[in-house]
């Protein structure tokens, strides 16, 4: 057998062990409906492409992509950038929400140790 079967093999299984993990989140109540859809789709849609990759073949043509692979490089860093800036604009988000609390705790304190002495 080929080394393409075994990778479509893989991203196969790969892409229904995820939406697996995507139901057992959603069961906990660890993700929203709307999330499911989202991560469900990127599952079934990842699963698509590792069986029938020509498919993406109107797609990566236009674009003057020799191979499929550089086309997922090239999808991939912007997938990657545009996750580090929403992690870094939550984690931004998340800093003031703490500073604000901590800011809020520290007042109350000081008003707390005035009043009794």
């Amino acid at each position: 057998m080929s080394t393409t079967f075994w990778i479509q093999l893989l991203g196969a299984i790969f892409g229904i062990a995820m939406s697996y993990f995507t139901y057992v989140k959603f069961k906990r109540k660890e993700l929203s409906s709307t999330e499911v859809v989202f991560w469900t789709g990127g599952w079934l849609l990842l699963i698509l492409v590792a069986i029938i990759p020509e498919i993406l073949d109107p797609i990566i043509g236009p674009l003057n992509f020799y191979r499929r692979l550089d086309f997922f490089v090239v999808l991939g860093f912007f997938f990657l950038l545009g996750i580090g800036f929403y992690n870094y604009s939550l984690t931004k988000k998340m800093e003031k929400k703490i500073e604000r609390l901590v800011r809020t705790e520290a007042i109350n304190q000081r008003k707390d140790d005035k009043i009794e002495e």
